[in-house]
């Protein structure tokens, strides 16, 4: 790269918030970087106390009227629980709690998001006094005794946490849907699952119940969702977020729907002592060549709608003067995944640990069958009891390996390109393991290890296939952003990813930050919001030519973002108009959801705080997380 420089802490985003895509975007609108947010505040003109039809402002925006007083706070948090009470059927939020959740009645305004609701993950970010059941039916009446550092810092910037979202058992699952709480509808379509394992946080931002929702992501679990539900999906850099562990494992942050709350967000959670993980900045973002990829790491099918979304990037980024290069990783992604199920082992060795404590014995096959724990939970803690010693230093020269080829693979290729995930979602028919599948997983308890392992591999095939793409930056440590730039023909959405070296998680938002601007994300209710007599030539999947560079000026403590932008259009799948795509979604949401009286395999997942975890390491010596890694594995 050429002259670098390291970027301040904060980004501060003076641009309007809440663009519609349905309205042209400005031209030469500033995005400046200081020490404090300047926004500027659109103030809805048909109430002063109450939000209407906020689905599209921002966090940060709401914070602000709230802090103006041009919004009652308790009102805030009461229409709130009224959207989940309308979005009823999606099934995002398991745990409701409106006594406690009371807005703060002396306004600070060094809070960036003073009085925003915010629902957190039933899974790993333990409040107190809040369900701690991992998803699994015989926890179901845990409570966490204590509030992690991570949730305390979101009440800090000012949140007001209103509940819980939906997630799989130990979330070790692709999609949301658990023997405990059933699955997580998708907004778009409620027949189809809003992904794993943070589903039920992504459906409630795609649905405008909340402006953001936290969650973690251990192989996919914020992105995978992000892609499925049109939402945007941060990972950030392994380590750099409060709370977490700098050896591959979880990493906590959120679902949003605007690039200034992500990045305020980010901010408010950074490490600081660990502000020295972050990248030099380039002077100009075209400096970084972006090698791209279509190709499975697996060797499953992608879509063709997951190829497009990619090329449809492509052809935008080289409209922005970024040279893009088709280029494949250079990692093995079965080797990769396989020492990934290796990492999970003791994901099966803690929930037997808790069945322990509540059923008095250890799992065995027929809690499958009975629905009492998930085929994968299962196969995990039989092949836990039969990890060898070399188990953890195998796992251990992967994450090396790993870390290492993408280190070199980055001195040339700063930016990785892929489809988020390889197909839309799945039906919530689709069952997580297939019976096959699920046949062998209980007769493994008769197997040696290694077919353990290869039975464990297969079973997770049916769903890994659909999401190739994100494990590799979990294993890499590397951050990872999923941007909801496609919609296909069934008006269903799907993500693109855009994966950096370390530290790199705020050139990354800029890079969102400029596809936000050229009006290339798609949302939910942009297309609740387009005029059915839209023409399809006036959207197109491809900008202007003449389009000017994003250019990020040295301005000393301060430093500016130019985007010079023309009209945006929006990125339809060539073989829908958006006149179509609105009828076909809304047609496909019109559909009440269908019950059957057959039995489904369980699709469960759960998953582990701290203390457990500990107790997990000390039954099972070989077990590959320490004490600060929740391990998830979507």
């Amino acid at each position: 790269m050429k002259k670098h420089r390291k970027l301040g802490f904060i980004l501060c985003l003076a641009i309007p918030l809440g663009l519609s895509l349905s309205h042209p975007t400005p031209t030469n609108a500033s995005v400046v970087m200081q020490d404090n947010t300047q926004t500027d505040v659109k103030v809805d003109a048909q109430s002063s106390k109450t939000i209407k039809n906020d689905e599209d402002q921002s966090a940060l925006t709401i914070a602000q009227q709230v802090k103006n007083q041009q919004i009652d706070s308790q009102q805030l948090i009461n229409d709130t629980y009224q959207k989940i009470a309308e979005n009823k059927d999606l099934n995002s939020v398991i745990y409701q709690d409106p006594v406690n959740a009371l807005p703060d009645t002396n306004t600070n305004s060094e809070q960036p998001f003073y009085g925003v609701p915010i629902l957190i993950k039933g899974l790993g970010q333990a409040y107190k006094g809040y369900p701690n059941t991992n998803g699994l039916p015989y926890m179901k009446d845990n409570r966490y005794g204590y509030t992690k550092n991570f949730v305390a810092k979101l009440q800090k910037m000012g949140f007001v946490i209103v509940g819980e979202t939906n997630y799989p058992e130990l979330g070790l699952i692709n999609v949301t849907d658990s023997n405990l709480y059933g699955p997580a509808h998708n907004p778009w379509d409620l027949t189809r699952n809003a992904g794993g394992s943070s589903g039920g946080a992504a459906a409630s931002v795609a649905a405008g119940i909340v402006p953001l929702a936290t969650g973690n992501d251990a192989g996919g679990s914020l992105r995978i969702p992000a892609s499925w539900s049109g939402v945007i999906g941060l990972k950030p850099t392994q380590g750099i977020i409060l709370g977490d562990s700098l050896t591959p494992s979880v990493v906590n942050f959120a679902e949003t729907r605007r690039i200034d709350d992500t990045i305020k967000l980010f901010e408010g959670l950074l490490d600081p002592k660990r502000k020295s993980l972050l990248k030099e900045f380039p002077l100009k973002l075209q400096d970084l060549k972006i090698a791209y990829s279509l190709k499975s790491p697996v060797g499953s099918v992608v879509s063709a709608d997951a190829k497009a979304a990619v090329l449809n990037a492509v052809t935008f980024l080289r409209q922005q003067g970024f040279q893009v290069v088709e280029k494949d990783s250079p990692v093995d992604g079965v080797k990769l995944m396989r020492a990934y199920y290796l990492g999970a082992l003791s994901d099966g060795t803690v929930a037997n640990y808790l069945a322990q404590q509540k059923l008095h014995r250890n799992l065995q096959a027929s809690d499958v069958t009975e629905h009492v724990v998930s085929p994968m939970t299962y196969a995990l803690y039989e092949a836990s009891k039969k990890a060898s010693k070399e188990t953890k230093q195998t796992y251990n020269n992967e994450l090396a390996l790993v870390a290492a080829q993408m280190k070199s693979f980055h001195e040339e290729y700063p930016i990785y390109l892929t489809p988020t995930t390889a197909t839309v979602a799945p039906l919530n028919s689709d069952p997580a393991f297939l019976p096959a599948d699920v046949a062998k997983i209980l007769q493994m308890a008769k197997m040696p290890f290694d077919q353990q392992m290869d039975v464990i591999y297969n079973a997770w095939y049916h769903g890994l296939s659909k999401t190739p793409f994100t494990q590799l930056a979990n294993l890499a440590g590397e951050p990872a952003l999923s941007l909801p730039t496609y919609v296909n023909a069934q008006g269903l959405p799907l993500g693109i990813q855009l994966e950096g070296e370390k530290g790199s998680d705020l050139i990354l938002l800029a890079l969102g930050k400029l596809f936000e601007e050229k009006g290339k994300l798609i949302f939910l209710s942009d297309y609740q919001k387009l005029n059915n007599d839209t023409q399809p030539s006036e959207l197109q999947n491809e900008d202007a030519a003449n389009i000017s560079k994003v250019v990020v000026h040295n301005l000393g403590k301060k430093s500016v973002y130019e985007f010079q932008t023309t009209p945006s259009k929006l990125n339809f799948s060539d073989d829908v108009s958006p006149k179509d795509a609105v009828k076909t979604s809304q047609q496909v949401n019109a559909r009440k959801l269908q019950s059957t009286n057959e039995k489904q395999l369980p699709q469960t997942g759960a998953s582990n705080n701290d203390r457990l975890v500990l107790l997990g390491l000390a039954l099972f010596p070989l077990s590959l997380i320490s004490v600060y890694q929740n391990k998830r594995k979507f």
